[in-house]
């Protein structure tokens, strides 16, 4: 009877890491699927930090709930900057207004909040943008 009892237990010890294991699998497939800088791409991960990010005018939020992500940076010949969109393959000038504290969140990546982009609205708008450390 007790042989039986452990069987039963291990049984379900191992459905349990088995289901553990499928889950942890489809989160990085979920991951890899998403290119760094699309829109809702590594949102989730700093979402209560991308609350409190405020324009460089005091007013407002920058973020409403999915559009601020890590994004990749370059800065132009004459020191402004740019961001690559993936959605729409290609670098877009950020406002000289958006730009704010370079490195915001502390973790040597760009980020940026905008409106989402699609390919079928010409109107693209970028709120908020936090540079790297440095303008290299």
């Amino acid at each position: 009877m007790t042989v039986s009892i452990a069987i039963r237990v291990l049984c379900v010890f191992v459905m349990l890491v088995a289901a553990m294991a499928m889950q942890a699998s489809r989160n990085q497939a979920q991951a890899q699927d998403c290119e760094y800088g699309a829109f809702g791409c590594g949102h989730v991960e700093q979402h209560h930090q991308y609350l409190e990010w405020k324009p460089t005018t005091g007013k407002g939020s920058c973020c409403n709930g999915e559009d601020c992500r890590p994004v990749r940076a370059r800065t132009e010949d004459d020191g402004s900057w740019s961001v690559w969109i993936p959605e729409f393959r290609r670098w877009i000038p950020v406002p000289a207004f958006a730009v704010g504290e370079p490195d915001r969140f502390g973790d040597g990546r760009s980020h940026v909040c905008s409106t989402k982009p699609l390919t079928t609205v010409p109107v693209f708008h970028i709120f908020c943008f936090s540079p790297t450390g440095s303008k290299s």
